[in-house]
C-alpha cells in the first residue's frame, strides 16, 4: 500500500526552495533559479507561499530572500543577527512611513559597525542608499558612539584598545582615550550619540552627505544592536531632529529590543 502513495511534486519543489535558502546566508531570485532549476514564476509563488508560512522572508533594502529568523529547522539555528533584522524591518518601515527621513540598524562586529537592515530605499529624500553589511567607523558614526556609550565599561575598553592600534584615521581618536570617555560619557547622559563633524571627507564613506544621531537597542544592560535617524545635511537642524524624532527613535528601539527574544545564556 505505502508504494502506491504518491508525492506531492509542489511541496516537494518547496522544500528544495527551502533547502536552498537555508543553504545560504540570503539568495536573489536569480541565484534560486540557478541552484534549483526552477522557472522565475513558480519560485515567485513558492517564496511567496514560504513567507505566507512565516518560514521565509524577503528583505525590504535588499530584495534577497532569507529563512526566517523564528525557524529552527535541520538542527541548525538561525543567528541572532538574522533575529534582529526580521523584527527591525516592519520598525524601520513605520518609522520612515511617519519621519520620512530614513534609519538603519546595526550591530558591532570586529571593530566597526555592520549595517543590518534600512529604511533608506523608502524616503523620498536623497540620502545615501549604503548596502546592507556596510561598515562605519565607531567613533565617527552615530550608531558606532551610540554603542561605545553604552556598553559595559570593560567592552568600551577593549574596543576602543582596538581602536588604538587601527591605521584607519577615522579610528586614530581612540589614542586619546580621554577625550573620547568624556564625550561618550556626554552622549549616555543625553540617551543618544550623533555624528562626527567632518566624517565623510575621506574614505570609506566619502560619498556621505548625511547627518544622523542613534540610540541603542538595549536588553538590559546588553547593547544588542543600535538605530539610527538620518537625514540630509543641510536640510534641517540637529536640534530640530532631535527634538522632533528622539522619543519616536527611543519607543522603536525599545520595541525591536522586546521583539527580540534574548539569547539563551
Amino acid at each position: 500500500m505505502q508504494a502506491s502513495v504518491k508525492s506531492i511534486r509542489a511541496l516537494a519543489r518547496g522544500l528544495d526552495v527551502f533547502k536552498a535558502l537555508h543553504n545560504h546566508r540570503s539568495a536573489s531570485l536569480q541565484e534560486l533559479h540557478d541552484e534549483t532549476g526552477l522557472a522565475k514564476p513558480t519560485l515567485l509563488r513558492i517564496l511567496k507561499t514560504l513567507e505566507e508560512g512565516g518560514v521565509a522572508r524577503r528583505s525590504s533594502r535588499d530584495g534577497r530572500y532569507r529563512v526566517s529568523a523564528s525557524v529552527r529547522f535541520f538542527g541548525q539555528n538561525l543567528g541572532m543577527e538574522d533575529a534582529i533584522a526580521e523584527q527591525a524591518a516592519p520598525v524601520l518601515d513605520r518609522l520612515c512611513r511617519d519621519m520620512l527621513w530614513p534609519s538603519d540598524i546595526g550591530v558591532y562586529k570586529d571593530g566597526a559597525m555592520e549595517i543590518l537592515e534600512s529604511s533608506r530605499h523608502q524616503t523620498p529624500f536623497m540620502v545615501n542608499r549604503d548596502r546592507i553589511g556596510f561598515r562605519v567607523h565607531m567613533l565617527m558614526s552615530a550608531m558606532g558612539r551610540a554603542y561605545l556609550a553604552f556598553s559595559p565599561a570593560a567592552e568600551r575598553r577593549t574596543i576602543l584598545t582596538r581602536l588604538s592600534r587601527s591605521g584607519d584615521p577615522y579610528d586614530h581618536a581612540a589614542r586619546n582615550p580621554s577625550a573620547v570617555l568624556a564625550d561618550l560619557a556626554r552622549d549616555r547622559a543625553r540617551g543618544y550619540a550623533v555624528r562626527e563633524a567632518g566624517y565623510g571627507r575621506w574614505g570609506i564613506a566619502e560619498r556621505s552627505q548625511a547627518d544622523a544621531i542613534a540610540v541603542p537597542v538595549l536588553q538590559g544592560k546588553r547593547v544588542l544592536a543600535c538605530l539610527s535617524l538620518a537625514w540630509a545635511a543641510g536640510a534641517t537642524t540637529r536640534a530640530e531632529m532631535v527634538a522632533r524624532h528622539l522619543g519616536r527613535l527611543q519607543d522603536a528601539a525599545a520595541e525591536i529590543a522586546g521583539r527580540v527574544a534574548a539569547p539563551e545564556l
